[in-house]
This record gives structure tokens, sequence and C-alpha cells, in this order.
């Protein structure tokens, strides 16, 4: 263009008429505002197609970055998840080792402590033994003195003897420890197995049958007996030695009464007693179903009748449910002791009215805790008669407690063997006593076989 514009300029300059300089000068302006024009777009061109791509490639970045931090996002997420469930597994495991462990301990101790009373028991007889050998040394020497010097000779060897099988006894202890460790080592796994086993299958029956969980405390609490205890498990050896059989027997039974330590079957059989005290005051004739039967009494603790000649004649059924405070009765054992009811009118020749009992046959229900409402209207609709929240008293001179048998002569405390199979019929003379005082007064005696588990005799 430079090249074009030189050319006519020096052309105008030969022709030498301002006309055509002027005209060439003005197709040199053209020439150059139509260069530059041109140039000027296709920068702009350029610039825009360089600006677009970009910002092509950093969107392209963009979506780059966020994909990535999508991808960095999930996997902190599931390595999170993992890590939690990690953590509840390592707590679920250090929980079973530690019941196992528990467990674990519980069966070694037990072991060590059958070793310890098989240990015991072989060294009592091992000094009656001794005993005995010196009794028939010290019988030869006052029987025979010329033989003193034999006597002496037999009491020596016999110390040797003794003293070889004692030795014996230790070193034979201590090898029974050790196979005694060692078979608990190898048993340990099998237990925890077991262990495991049974309380999975137990939480699979539990949640299946929920009603498991109440029968189960029912049965815990109604039918296993607590063991017969003697005088002397509530006294002291001072106590036991200085007291006459009155007060011993006497102390005993106090302490009995306000003994925390109670299970819950003797809870239950005070609560039995009390009510049937209770009802025995009101002129009632009461038969104690629950204690002479336990658990064939078809869930009828009491049956309670009124005087014949009386001016209301009525039976009473009557069972007995000393329960915690956070349980309730529910609709289950009205039914069952509205059941139990009818059962017994048609062994007895009881008629019912229209399907309903009649009114001298009656159920009642006596519970330490309360009914639920769908309980209640039960009761309610089947004739039941209840009453809730009737606790047992802790004074010792509440009711009596002290069986009289006027057959034997004899009286049982609550801890004796005979307590629970003893019957009272007051029409046979049959009677309760607050105190042994008391029942002494009225002529009868203390069971002499009072215990009945043989202790081991101590050395």
């Amino acid at each position: 263009m430079l090249f074009l514009s030189s050319v006519l300029f020096c052309a105008s300059r030969s022709s030498g008429s301002p006309v055509a300089t002027i005209v060439i000068l003005i197709g040199i302006v053209v020439g150059f505002i139509l260069y530059f024009t041109g140039k000027g777009r296709g920068l702009a061109e350029g610039e825009s197609r360089g600006r677009t791509a970009e910002r092509e490639a950093l969107s392209s970045r963009q979506r780059e970055v966020d994909r990535a931090n999508s991808n960095l996002s999930a996997r902190e997420a599931a390595a999170e998840k993992r890590i939690k469930d990690a953590d509840n597994y390592a707590e679920q495991k250090l929980k079973h080792a530690e019941t196992l462990e528990k467990a674990a301990a519980t069966k070694l101790r037990e072991a060590k402590q059958r070793f310890d009373e098989a240990y015991s028991e072989k060294e009592y007889v091992l000094r009656e033994y001794e005993k005995q050998i010196r009794a028939i040394a010290r019988t030869c020497v006052s029987s025979h003195p010329d033989n003193a010097y034999i006597a002496e000779v037999w009491n020596g060897t016999c110390e040797a003897i003794i003293d070889d099988m004692l030795h014996d006894l230790n070193w034979r202890a201590d090898k029974t420890a050790a196979r005694i460790e060692k078979r608990f080592n190898s048993c340990a796994r099998q237990w925890q197995y077991e262990a495991k086993y049974y309380k999975l299958q137990t939480l699979l029956y539990e949640s299946l049958f929920p009603d498991l969980l109440e029968y189960a405390e029912e049965v815990s609490a109604d039918a296993t007996p607590p063991e017969k205890t003697t005088d002397k498990d509530w006294l002291s050896e001072a106590e036991y030695a200085s007291l006459s059989s009155t007060e011993r027997s006497q102390l005993a039974l106090d302490r009995y009464i306000t003994s925390h330590n109670k299970t819950k079957w003797q809870i239950g059989r005070d609560y039995e007693l009390y009510i049937g005290y209770c009802y025995r005051r009101k002129g009632f004739r009461v038969e104690h179903i629950g204690l002479e039967m336990q658990l064939e009494d078809m869930g009828r603790d009491l049956i309670c009748r009124s005087d014949p000649l009386a001016s209301k004649n009525e039976t009473l059924i009557v069972q007995c449910k000393h329960w915690s405070a956070e349980k309730k009765i529910h609709e289950k054992h009205i039914t069952q002791l509205f059941g139990t009811t009818v059962e017994y009118a048609f062994a007895h020749g009881i008629t019912l009215e229209d399907g309903r009992l009649p009114s001298r046959l009656k159920p009642v229900l006596i519970t330490s805790t309360e009914l639920s409402e769908t309980a209640r209207r039960f009761a309610d609709a089947l004739g039941v008669e209840y009453h809730e929240k009737i606790q047992l008293p802790g004074k010792a001179d509440s009711f009596p407690r002290i069986k009289c048998n006027k057959g034997s002569g004899i009286f049982h405390l609550p801890f004796d063997e005979q307590y629970d199979v003893t019957k009272i019929v007051p029409s046979e003379g049959d009677c309760f006593a607050f105190t042994v005082a008391e029942a002494e007064s009225k002529g009868f005696t203390r069971a002499k076989r009072y215990f009945i588990h043989t202790r081991a005799p101590q050395p």
C-alpha cells in the first residue's frame, strides 16, 4: 500500500496538474483508511476468537475440578462410613470380650472353689485319722503301762506316716491345681461359644415371644424355694452360746423378718401369709394353696371361705402378686384368675348363672402394684374383684409367721425344713403365733429337724 501511494504521488508530481494531484491524494487517503479499517477488523475478530477459546478452556477446567471435588466428597463419605462401622464393630467385640472374660473368671472361681472344698475335706479326713491314731496310742499306754515304749514308737511312726501323707497331699494339690487350670483354659473357648450361642438363641426367642420376659420373672419369683438355714446363720457365736433356746429362736426370727436379702420367693410367701392373715381377721377360713402346692396351685394362692352360718356365705379365690412398682398387671392375669375360678366351680358342682359366676363365688386379685387400663376393664366385665397397691408391712409384729401344728405339737419358723409343707387347719387345733414365747406358751415345741442341708464338718 505504501509503495502504491509513492507511485501515485510521483505520477502526480510529474503531470503537474493540481486536480490530478488532489485526486491522487484523495485516493491515497481512501486507500490508507480502507487498509487500516480491514486490519483493525481482523485484529478484533482474532481477539474475540482467542477470548472464546480461553473461556471454553476455563469452563472445561472448571468442570474437571467440580468432578474431582465430587469424587473426593464421595470418597470422604465412604471413608467416614467405614470408620464408623469399624468403630461400632470394635465396640461390640470389646463388649463381647468383656462378657466372655467375666464368664471365664466366674468359671475359674467356681473351679478353684470346688478344689478348695475338696482339699479342705481331705485335710479334715487326715486330721480325723491323726486323732484316732493318737487316741489308740493313748489307750495303749493307759491300758498297758508296761508297753509304753511300744506305744511311743507306734505314736512316732504314725506321725511320720501322717507327715508323708500331708506332703503327698500338698504335692497332689499343686498338680491338681495345674490340671484344673489347664482344663479350664482348654474349655474356656468352648464355654465362650456356648455362651454366645445361648445368648443369641435367648434373644431370638424373646423377640419372637415378648411374654417370655414376664413369664421368666414370674417363674424365678415363684418356682425355686431358698435354701433352709439354722439359727446359727442368723446369730453370732457369742449370741448363740449365751442365749437360751427361746431367745435364740426369737432373735433369729426377728432378723429373718427385717432382713433385706430375702429372695423373691420368700417375699412372695410372706405376702401370701399377710393377705391370709387379713382375711382370717375378717372371719374367713383361709387355705394357703400357693404355699402348699407351689407351681401346681393353678393360680390359686388362697381359698377363703366364710363361716357357713354367716349371713353372707361366699368363697373367694384369691391370687396374690407382690411385684415391683414399675410392672403392671395385664388382662391375661385377669382372665387366668377368672378361668381357674370357673374350673373350681365345675370341680365343686357350682352352677354358673347365665355364663357368669354366682355371687357366692368370687375371684379376687390383690397386688402391690397397679392394673393396666385394659386389665381393669376386663376385671369389671368378668366380675373380678381387685385391690391395688397393697404393700407388705415391714414390722416384725405385723402378722404371725410361726406355724403351730397341733397333731405333732411342734412349731415351725419360716426358715425351718418343714415350714412350707406344714398345713394349718384351725378346726384341728392348728394356729399361727407372733412370737416363740407365744408358741411355747400354747404347748408347742421347736422342731428338732429345723435344717435341711448337712454342712461339711469344720477342722
